[in-house]
């Protein structure tokens, strides 16, 4: 595992973080961002999903759980399992059983603690956020593909 830690002091600086992780990704990745709300996960996966060629509005997935975008270069499946909270939520019961690990797919996972089944998924890149200040985030990437 290759672990790699980054000091944000911008969302312009996460955004260039998210797109050189996004450089390496060549589809059926599993991400999985974990932080406080407001830490930046919804942020580095837009930048993320930009990096793969998306065109068009990423936002939080919230209130449908799990939203699709078709991008240039790979499809990005932007899951927010936050409303899973105390639900034991499974893969199957939101449809990614059948779409985690495909080659043309990059799945990006925000409250990942919410789907216990993804801890028997390898390899993953575990992202996590830490909130330092208002504008400062402490981002650490654990990449179990090297």
């Amino acid at each position: 595992m290759m672990t790699t830690s980054f000091l944000s002091a911008s969302p312009e600086e996460t955004a260039k973080i998210a797109e050189s992780l996004a450089g390496t990704l060549t589809g059926g990745e599993v991400l999985l961002a974990e932080g406080d709300l407001g830490a930046g996960k919804t942020a580095f996966c837009k930048a993320l999903g930009k990096a793969l060629g998306v065109i068009g509005t990423i936002n939080s997935p919230t209130f449908n759980l799990v939203k699709v975008y078709e991008g240039k270069r790979l499809t990005l499946y932007h899951v927010d399992a936050y409303r899973l909270e105390g639900k034991n939520g499974r893969l199957m019961d939101i449809g990614l059983d059948e779409i985690i690990g495909e080659k043309d797919v990059v799945t990006y996972v925000e409250w990942p603690e919410f789907l216990p089944e993804l801890k028997d998924i390898h390899p993953l890149i575990h992202i996590r956020f830490e909130i330092l200040d208002e504008e400062r985030r402490q981002i650490v990437i654990d990449d179990e593909r090297n």
